[in-house]
C-alpha cells in the first residue's frame, strides 16, 4: 500500500500517521561547476554490479553549536528511469524511459538527522528518538518550512530531490534491483529493513554506501521527493531535468524505510503520501543547489 491517505504502499511504520559558512573539502578551481562531467549509467552482475566512480567533490554546512551537514556533488548525465512492467507489480515504476538531467546538484550525504532538524526548526517530532538518528514525522509541507529556514541560516539554496535525480543518484550508474546489485542476500549490508531493522530506525552511515558514497538510500526512512505522485504512463514527455506533473493530491516518497519489506527498497520502487501527512517511516534528504562559476 501506499503511505498516502490518497494511495497507501506497505510502509510497515509503527505510527501510520546570522549566516553560517560553507567548507568545501576540494573546491574546484572555478566555482561549483567546475570538472563537471556527463555520466551514464553502466550494467553489471548481481555480485558487483559495475558503477560510476564516486564524485570526489564534498561540501560542508556548518550549523552551528558543532552540527554539520555534508553533501555530494552529483554530476550530470542520463540514465533509464523506471523499470519493466515484469518488475512493477504496481504498475506505476514503468515503461522506463531515458532521462537526462543536465545540471550538477549537491545532496545529501545521508538523510537529515534529529539533531539537524532540531537545530534549524526548534524542536522534534521524530517518533523514534536519537540525535543521528533520521528525523521522521515531518510532513512534506513541514519539510519546505525547514528547507526555507536551511536555506536563511546558511545563504545556500535548498530543495528536495526531484525523483529523477534521486534515482540517478541511488542507481549510482547501476542497473540493478537495489545500487549493489540484485542478491537479497546483500541487502543487509546496505539498510536497515524488515527485521533486520528491529523495528525502528537507526543513526545514520552504519551501513554501506553507494558507489558515490550515499548513505541509506534504502531503508531507514523513506525519502520525500519534489514532484507530485502520477504513474509514469500517466506522465508524458519531459525527459529532460523532469520535475513530474504540475499538480497532484500525493507527492513522491522514495527508499523505503525500518518496517518495509525488501521488494520496497529497490531502486526504482515508488511510494507517495500526501503533502501534510507525516508518519515515523518518513523523513528527507537535501539538495543543495550548485552556484554559478563567478
Amino acid at each position: 500500500m501506499k503511505f498516502a491517505s490518497r494511495r497507501i504502499k506497505p510502509l510497515l511504520a509503527l505510527a501510520l500517521g546570522l549566516a553560517q559558512p560553507v567548507r568545501a573539502e576540494s573546491a574546484p578551481a572555478t566555482g561549483d561547476q567546475a570538472n563537471v562531467a556527463s555520466i551514464a549509467p553502466a550494467s553489471g552482475g548481481p555480485d558487483h554490479p559495475a558503477a560510476v566512480p564516486a564524485p570526489m567533490k564534498t561540501a560542508i554546512i556548518d550549523l552551528g553549536g558543532g552540527v554539520t551537514m555534508e553533501f555530494i556533488l552529483i554530476q550530470p548525465g542520463s540514465y533509464d528511469m523506471g523499470t519493466n512492467e515484469e518488475a512493477d507489480p504496481d504498475g506505476d515504476a514503468s515503461p522506463p524511459r531515458k532521462v537526462t538531467l543536465t545540471q550538477p546538484f549537491y545532496l545529501g550525504k545521508f538523510e537529515v538527522t534529529q539533531e539537524q532538524w532540531e537545530k534549524i526548526m526548534g524542536g522534534n517530532p521524530s517518533h523514534f528518538k536519537g540525535a543521528k538518528r533520521p528525523v521522521e514525522s515531518v510532513s512534506w509541507n513541514a519539510c519546505q518550512e525547514f528547507l526555507a529556514k536551511l536555506q536563511e541560516r546558511t545563504g545556500r539554496k535548498f530543495a528536495l530531490p526531484t525523483e529523477a535525480q534521486w534515482e540517478f543518484a541511488c542507481r549510482a550508474g547501476t542497473t540493478t534491483r537495489w545500487s549493489f546489485g540484485d542478491l537479497d542476500s546483500r541487502l543487509g549490508d546496505y539498510a536497515w529493513f524488515g527485521d533486520v531493522s528491529g523495528r525502528t530506525t537507526h543513526a545514520v552511515g552504519k551501513k554501506q554506501p553507494n558507489a558515490w558514497g550515499l548513505y541509506d538510500l534504502h531503508g531507514n526512512v523513506a525519502e520525500w521527493c519534489a514532484d507530485w505522485y502520477a504513474k509514469y504512463r500517466d506522465a508524458r514527455g519531459q525527459a529532460t531535468d523532469p520535475s513530474g506533473p504540475a499538480a497532484g493530491d500525493s507527492r513522491v516518497a522514495r527508499g523505503g524505510a525500518w518496517g518495509d519489506d525488501s521488494g520496497y527498497l529497490r531502486s526504482t520502487y515508488r511510494n507517495c503520501n500526501g503533502p501534510d501527512g507525516a508518519n515515523d517511516g518518513i523523513g528527507l534528504r537535501c539538495v543543495m543547489l550548485v552556484e554559478p562559476s563567478p
